[in-house]
Formats: C-alpha cells, sequence, structure tokens
C-alpha cells in the first residue's frame, strides 16, 4: 500500500481570487480532480493528500486527505510535515517559470514523480524545447527568436506560457512588440492534435490520440477543447513520433503531453509539455477502464506495462 501527496499549482495556493482566475482555476481543479478519482480506485493507494485551498470543494472518500491552505497555512508550511522522500505528483504550469521554479524547491526533499529536472528545464521553455528538438533531427514547426519569418501568417507567443495563454495570430509584423519575451512560429492551417502518453526510460506507451478544437477569437488563438480519440486513426504515425521523442529525451517520466500539427503528410511537433494535461480530463468518457488504470499503476509500481490502450468512443471535451 502507498501514500502520494498531490500538489497542483493553482489550487494550491492560499490567495485565490476566483472573479479574475476563473478559466484557470476551472480547468486545474478539474485535472486535479480527475487524478484524485482515478488514482482512489487503485487499491494500492492508502492514503492520497491533496493539498488544496479551503475554499475549493473536496472529494469525499477515506482514502483521502485533504490538507487546506488559506491566508495563514501556504502549501510550503503543509509540506513541512511530510518525511524526506515522500512521493509527490506536482502539476504545474510553465507559465513565468512556475514549473521549473517550484520543481527546484520541492526537489530538495520529495521524490517528484515526473521528468528530471533537466529535461523539465528544457521543455519549460517553448525556445529551448524547439531547439532542443531541432537539434536531434525531430519534425518541429517553423520557428523563430526574432521576428524574420517570411510568412504571412505567425503564431506569437510566450516562451514561458502553457495551452492557450496569451497566444496570438499575428498577418501585420509590425503590430508585434519584440520587447516582450515571445517566440515566433509558421501559422500552419493544417489538422491540429495532441496526445498523452506514458515514457520510462527512453520507452513510451502513447494512451491518447486527440484532435484539438482550435478558435481564432480577435487575432487571440484559443484551445477550447479536443475530440479525445479524433485522431486513432493516426496512432500509427503518432506511436512512431513518440518512440522517436523519448529515444532521444530519456529523462521524460510520467504522463507527457505532446501538441501536434499536420503538414505535407507529415506530423509536426509544437510542443511537449511533461506532465498532466487537459486531454488527461476526458480519457474516462472515450477509453477503456483498463486504459486509464495503467496510468495509475504506473505512478505507484513504475512499470510501464504492456498493454493496448482501447478507445470506446471518440468524445468531445470542453476546457
Amino acid at each position: 500500500m502507498k501514500n502520494l501527496i498531490l500538489l497542483e499549482h493553482f489550487t494550491a495556493q492560499s490567495d485565490i481570487n476566483h472573479n479574475q482566475d476563473k478559466d484557470i482555476l476551472r480547468e486545474a481543479l478539474n485535472i486535479a480532480n480527475t487524478i484524485i478519482r482515478n488514482f482512489i480506485k487503485n487499491p494500492d493507494i492508502k492514503k492520497l493528500f491533496v493539498i488544496r485551498n479551503e475554499k475549493f470543494k473536496k472529494i469525499i472518500s477515506n482514502k483521502v486527505i485533504f490538507l487546506s491552505t488559506n491566508q495563514f497555512t501556504s502549501y510550503q508550511n503543509i509540506l513541512k510535515q511530510f518525511q524526506n522522500n515522500d512521493e509527490i505528483i506536482l502539476v504545474a504550469p510553465e507559465i513565468e517559470q512556475k514549473s521549473i521554479n517550484l520543481y527546484e524547491e520541492l526537489k530538495k526533499r520529495f521524490n517528484i514523480l515526473c521528468s528530471t529536472y533537466c529535461t523539465v528545464k528544457t521543455f519549460s521553455s517553448k525556445i529551448n524545447s524547439l531547439v532542443a528538438l531541432k537539434k536531434r533531427k525531430l519534425p518541429v514547426v517553423d520557428f523563430a527568436q526574432t521576428n524574420c519569418l517570411p510568412y504571412k501568417k505567425i503564431i506569437v507567443k510566450p516562451i514561458y506560457g502553457a495551452g492557450s495563454h496569451e497566444v496570438f495570430l499575428i498577418e501585420n509584423k509590425c503590430k508585434i512588440n519584440q520587447k516582450k519575451s515571445i517566440i515566433f512560429q509558421k501559422f500552419y492551417d493544417g489538422l491540429k492534435g495532441s496526445f498523452l502518453m506514458l515514457c520510462k526510460n527512453g520507452i513510451t506507451k502513447v494512451i491518447c490520440c486527440n484532435k484539438q478544437i482550435i478558435k481564432i477569437e480577435r487575432g487571440k488563438v484559443i484551445q477550447i477543447g479536443c475530440i479525445i480519440g479524433g485522431l486513432e486513426n493516426h496512432r500509427c504515425e503518432i506511436e512512431i513520433l513518440a518512440k522517436k521523442i523519448c529515444d532521444k529525451f530519456k529523462g521524460l517520466f510520467g504522463i507527457i503531453g505532446v501538441d501536434i500539427v499536420r503538414f505535407n503528410n507529415k506530423w509536426l511537433i509544437l510542443e511537449i509539455n511533461p506532465r498532466f494535461t487537459s486531454s488527461y480530463c476526458g480519457l474516462n468518457k472515450s477509453y477503456s477502464r483498463k486504459t486509464v488504470q495503467e496510468v495509475t499503476k504506473f505512478y505507484i509500481n513504475k512499470r510501464l506495462n504492456d498493454f493496448k490502450p482501447k478507445l470506446l468512443k471518440s468524445e468531445k471535451y470542453i476546457f
């Protein structure tokens, strides 16, 4: 029987502004709650300690112990009660380098169940990750750190960002503020998707293949959801790509989210997120119970079992 700690960055903060951060908090809560509900179903879980602000609702289970943050108690205070090398699941965004900073803080005491520090550091930066991918001859979108791409439509996004945060489609280069820490990418009209994979020591298993739902509103690019299992007909190609990624980055561990776009009958990598992503929340409705259980088993046993993910039905999941 195993005890685990769950720390989701946004919902664990002492100060919560529901109005200002409504959309971010809703999705962060969805991810955390999905992890809780899936993990407590595993008989090998003894207790799951969840660090969460007292304003949020709690899931009632004799396996879950909620440790509340508030204006008087921070997550740092709560973590002091645990032992060195206790195992912790960390879910934190790349925005403003939150993921890497929190990782650096926690790795001094805890066994963090995620990719190696160097790997997380690489993929927390959109520039560093694309440079590293390109250097290893993996197929990536055309990108630049300066405003020099010879295309009419360009995507501009923060170097340290997550999801659709501050992502814009620019058709007039003169409007781009070069002072910001941003990355420029070619805009591709092709099919856009993502996949989740489990990784360990250079070995991978693709869990789900999804089609992204994107809308562009007043120049802002927003991923509003995805069709879970919507790219299963491309699984063979995606599995080949996943194998290449893991082979080149052996420090990847656990659930990894990869955003991709199809161009000239080839999948290109947009970005890699070394953490639980929003699409994990849609697994239960689209894939078999065994598929979902294998993710939980991995985090408990650290073994990547040989199993075949089974799609039951493609389901639209709106963030």
